[in-house]
């Protein structure tokens, strides 16, 4: 039926140019350019139309859509690419009945629709897969396994077979051909792709033994990172460092070489303070009354606390007071080990260390707390009669020589 419309106006047409005094060759060429014309038109406004139905009507229905995978298709344009395949279908369908008279030049458009199809559908698949990437976004398990790389992989194999697609089209081959010829030819494309190969194979390792996922806080010494990771993709793994500049880390050398990981510090309960002070020995004593009555009197420590024992120091009731004071931290893991004790003596003094974790395991949260810490800790040691140990500088030698005797 649409053979017979498009001869019929053809026909017509030619007739009507021939009635002008138009000489029957040109009359011929003349109808079969403006049938041409009036095609091309009719497809470029079918794809407008169906490009401003998909812009005003299915774009309103997405909005009004409750899930969120309509929302990613449509974004990454998948909607908007299949409409470019209703032009190169109109003239596949219409265009060759009305140019039967030049098979050449069917011959070669027929080329042309083919190609351009094949790279539109090419395309299509790009955006999809662009869509399921996103889509994956949205759940919470994206962040433990990562798909970003496989989405590549998916991307360059959808790239290869369009490309094999197309150049067979080209050469009129079939794209069997094609692939036994890259038979041939797999060591050169091994060694083409052998970082997105190392960098898949890494990708399935890293992802299906957990050793790394998006939001974990890494150090990497050999190549200077030290930061959280904020994407992972075939080739790179993106590390923002401590001062926000971005370290960009080959997929593959995650496995090759060694790194640490920080994940397991907060899934254990906390960011993990083990910090010492180093005291003074020669100011280790028995406690006294006096001291007692004074520390009473400034309310350092509760009144339950403050009982003389025959054997008590004033060491020993410093960390009952710091043991105390953690146990007043709410930032503290109170679930998990909370100790002051005191290491084995040293030549610069007894180290007491605090060991706690903090949680949330936020670093610069954790720096701040561990700063007021000690700070209040240093300005508190007096009152219980004890002096952090400091190496004598040259002015305390100075000093020291001119005192009287």
């Amino acid at each position: 039926m649409q053979q017979i419309t498009s001869n019929t106006l053809n026909t017509g047409f030619k007739a009507t140019l021939i009635e002008w005094g138009f000489p029957d060759t040109l009359a011929g060429y003349l109808a079969d350019f403006s049938s041409l014309i009036i095609i091309l038109i009719s497809s470029i406004l079918i794809y407008y139309i169906a490009k401003f139905i998909i812009n005003q009507f299915l774009k309103k229905l997405v909005e009004k859509s409750t899930s969120k995978w309509d929302d990613h298709l449509y974004e990454q344009r998948v909607f908007t690419r299949l409409a470019m395949l209703l032009p190169a279908l109109v003239l596949q369908v219409a265009l060759a009945p009305s140019i039967a008279k030049y098979p050449e030049a069917i011959k070669f458009i027929e080329l042309g629709l083919h190609l351009y199809m094949t790279f539109i559908i090419l395309l299509v698949m790009v955006s999809f897969l662009n869509a399921v990437y996103h889509i994956y976004g949205e759940f919470e398990i994206s962040d433990s396994k990562p798909i970003k790389g496989y989405v590549q992989i998916g991307k360059i194999i959808t790239y290869l077979i369009g490309g094999i697609a197309m150049i067979s089209v080209l050469i009129g081959q079939s794209p069997l051909t094609l692939l036994a010829g890259l038979g041939a030819m797999s060591a050169v494309v091994m060694l083409i792709f052998k970082d997105s190969i190392l960098g898949f194979v890494a990708g399935v390792q890293l992802s299906s033994n957990k050793m790394l996922q998006i939001g974990d806080w890494i150090t990497m010494p050999k190549y200077n990172t030290d930061g959280t990771v904020i994407d992972v993709s075939l080739v790179t793994v993106k590390v923002r460092n401590f001062d926000n500049s971005v370290s960009c880390i080959p997929t593959y050398t995650l496995v090759s070489d060694s790194f640490q990981n920080w994940r397991s510090m907060g899934e254990a309960g906390g960011r993990r303070m083990k910090r010492s002070i180093l005291i003074d020995v020669g100011t280790i004593r028995f406690m006294d009354t006096v001291m007692l009555e004074n520390l009473k009197l400034k309310k350092i420590l509760e009144s339950e606390l403050l009982t003389v024992e025959t054997d008590a120091t004033n060491l020993g009731l410093f960390r009952i007071y710091i043991l105390s004071h953690l146990r007043n931290i709410p930032n503290l893991n109170q679930d998990a080990s909370l100790m002051v004790r005191t290491l084995q003596p040293t030549e610069n003094g007894l180290p007491l260390e605090m060991y706690a974790f903090y949680i949330p395991p936020n670093w610069a949260e954790f720096e701040d707390f561990q700063a007021r810490l000690f700070e209040h800790i240093l300005s508190i040691m007096p009152e219980f009669g004890l002096k952090a140990f400091q190496r004598p500088s040259g002015r305390d030698v100075q000093m020291s020589s001119v005192l009287p005797e």
